[in-house]
């Protein structure tokens, strides 16, 4: 399947690339935002437009909140069917399309489920009919909006509709004039409304950005190639990009199912100029701004408490610039329509509340101090960029189109309170675009201004300056996160290098104490084998012992060398006892004896002689040393001699 997309990329690149770049420059918002880099695609920089936010924001929201006129909008929220599709899962009371915190939203209270948030609260009156009108001119709805609500300032007198609108009109083709809801009491914040069918209406949304070829200009002016191609080759270049395109998307939906349907993937080349680039930051800043105040004023379901979430802005726009730069740029368009429309509120004509001047006039000065302040930076957008070409009108009604059809996607919405704030803001910035781009003070045809169309107009831009105003909280918040995890960090390496430290002291601590164990055992040792081991003295002692030993060994053997053997004893005997006989033969055999004796002695003494010299020898030996040591040297034990032998047998 990737190797087919890849394989369809490669040719579709190709040929794209037989056209020559565009000369409509994109704005690059994939980076971080620096406060002094300028907002793309308008005339002012982050930091400008947040130093001007501070300035206007404390009017606006007074404006928006503490008078009637601005604080209750009318709108068709009950009586208009999805002109698009008919599916169950837009409806919030689909579990499919609720956010569930917990894993089944009855283990929550029934007032934090995600159907009891979407619905309107405080009181709703129905747009009465002429008959009414004309009975009751002060009070034409009823009171049903409550007794202290000035009913002129809310109703809406004049339904005509205009051309010139970029919104469906509330009354168009409806079977009711709508209801007038109060916006204070129905903030724009957390509901649960999320799933299947959200996302197919933001999808539905974004798709509108799909531009008809016929309806840019054919000059080179703005956005187009210096080569001119024909009418076949444009449709042939603009099949392939679309091609491309969605190849990609497919690609990149197949890893992740929230990427837009207008991410940037590349084929945005010529064709992607100046209206397109607006109208996708408009919606996309719409998203993001919405977004916003779901993150802001978040509830949790199990608590019950509304806090700022900052896991929902760090998932849902920290880690994309670009949405976060469309916030500003919406926001410098915005401005620049509530400046621009500054001289036309001015007029006497203009009335806010036509049953009570004093209630006309604080309103009034509200006003004029919010279109005052937006003024005071000027050329914050330049929308005469817009739609100069040869092809302008035709642009621009293509334009005014989509947004309509943008507008009418809002009818999708299943969540009462999303739906009301997502018309309310598809109304303000298409009441936005209507000023900005058919407005002309120098121009007696000025287009009318419905008052759904000022409400939503200021309260969007309310909206808006609030998301700014959140979004640089948020920032704070991660910056503080940042912080906080930087301290962390840093404390964690802290102790990982102290238990490095430790983890070496102990290992130097431990080798130490081997070392000083190995020394304490070699000293022993040393000490054991020095108690071993003899002294001098001890082993001369011991050496004159070993001599001693040797002598007694000695003496015996010399003693016994110097004793007689049975040969000479048995020869003394025989010779003592003389012959046998005294007859001759007697004296024969007696000499004969005695030479045998005799013999007998002559050999055991040269038997005994090399024995005897080497016992001589050894002792000898041993005498010397004793006498070169300075050793006590006794007498000898032998001596050189003959035999005693007794003469008579009295010696015996």
């Amino acid at each position: 399947m990737k190797s087919k997309s890849a394989s369809r990329l490669f040719y579709l690149s190709v040929f794209a690339l037989w056209a020559a770049p565009g000369s409509c420059e994109v704005s690059n918002d994939d980076c971080h935002i620096s406060p002094k880099s300028i907002v793309g695609d308008a005339c002012a920089s982050y930091s400008t437009l947040d130093k001007l936010n501070l300035l206007t924001k404390p009017a606006v929201d007074d404006l928006t909140r503490n008078t009637d006129f601005f604080s209750h909008y009318r709108v068709n929220l009950f009586h208009k069917k999805c002109p698009f599709w008919d599916d169950e899962n837009g409806m919030c009371g689909n579990i499919g399309c609720a956010v569930e915190t917990l894993d089944n939203e009855e283990d929550i209270p029934e007032i934090w489920r995600a159907h009891a948030l979407g619905k309107l609260e405080g009181p709703r009156a129905q747009h009465p009919g002429k008959k009414a009108q004309r009975q009751h001119p002060q009070r034409p709805l009823g009171g049903l909006l409550g007794e202290n609500v000035g009913e002129s300032c809310v109703f809406e007198y004049d339904d005509e509709c205009d051309e010139r609108d970029y919104c469906v009109p509330e009354d168009e083709s409806a079977s009711s004039k709508g209801d007038y809801v109060s916006l204070v009491r129905n903030p724009e914040r957390f509901t649960g409304y999320a799933g299947d069918g959200a996302k197919q209406v933001w999808d539905a949304v974004y798709r509108e950005n799909c531009f008809q070829k016929s309806s840019f200009p054919k000059s080179a002016d703005l956005g187009q190639s210096g080569w001119q191609h024909g009418p076949a080759a444009q449709d042939f270049k603009q099949i392939l990009d679309a091609a491309g395109r969605q190849a990609q998307l497919e690609e990149r939906r197949q890893e992740n199912p929230n990427t837009p349907f207008v991410a940037n993937t590349g084929f945005e080349v010529e064709d992607e100029c100046l209206e397109k680039r607006v109208f996708y930051r408009v919606m996309s800043g719409m998203h993001a701004s919405i977004s916003t105040h779901l993150c802001w004023d978040f509830l949790n379901q199990t608590t019950g408490e509304w806090s700022p979430n900052l896991s929902c802005y760090e998932y849902r726009l920290h880690k994309f610039p670009d949405r976060i730069g469309n916030v500003y740029f919406n926001y410098a368009l915005m401005t620049r329509a509530i400046a621009k429309l500054s001289p036309y509120l001015q007029k006497e004509e203009y009335k806010f509340c036509l049953g009570d001047p004093s209630e006309d006039a604080a309103t009034r000065a509200k006003v004029l101090e919010v279109t005052e302040k937006a003024a005071s930076v000027p050329q914050i957008f330049d929308e005469s960029l817009m739609f100069v070409n040869g092809e302008g009108p035709s642009l621009k009604e293509d334009f005014r189109n989509r947004f309509r059809n943008v507008s009418r996607l809002m009818d999708c919405v299943g969540c009462d309170k999303c739906r009301l704030w997502g018309k309310l803001q598809t109304a303000g910035y298409g009441t936005a675009l209507k000023i900005l781009f058919e407005l002309d003070n120098n121009n007696e045809d000025v287009p009318h201004l419905q008052r759904t169309e000022i409400v939503a107009l200021f309260n969007t831009y309310a909206r808006i300056s609030s998301s700014l105003h959140n979004i640089g909280q948020f920032r704070q918040m991660m910056e503080a996160k940042a912080e906080k995890e930087r301290l962390a960090e840093e404390l964690a390496e802290e102790k990982r290098r102290i238990d490095a430290e430790r983890e070496k002291h102990a290992k130097e601590l431990e080798d130490r104490q081997k070392e000083e164990q190995r020394i304490r055992v070699e000293r022993e040792k040393r000490a054991e084998e020095r108690r071993k081991e003899k002294t001098p003295n001890q082993k001369l002692e011991e050496m004159f012992e070993e001599v001693k030993e040797e002598d007694t060994k000695v003496e015996p053997e010399v003693a016994k060398n110097d004793q007689m053997d049975d040969a000479m004893r048995d020869f003394i005997q025989l010779r003592a006892r003389g012959p046998k006989e005294e007859s001759m033969m007697g004296h024969l055999e007696h000499e004969l004896a005695q030479f045998k004796g005799v013999l007998r002695v002559v050999l055991n003494g040269w038997a005994r002689t090399p024995r005897m010299l080497w016992t001589i020898v050894r002792y000898e030996a041993r005498r010397a040393f004793r006498s070169y040591v300075g050793l006590p040297v006794g007498p000898r034990v032998w001596k050189f001699g003959l035999p005693n032998i007794p003469a008579d047998k009295d010696e015996l």
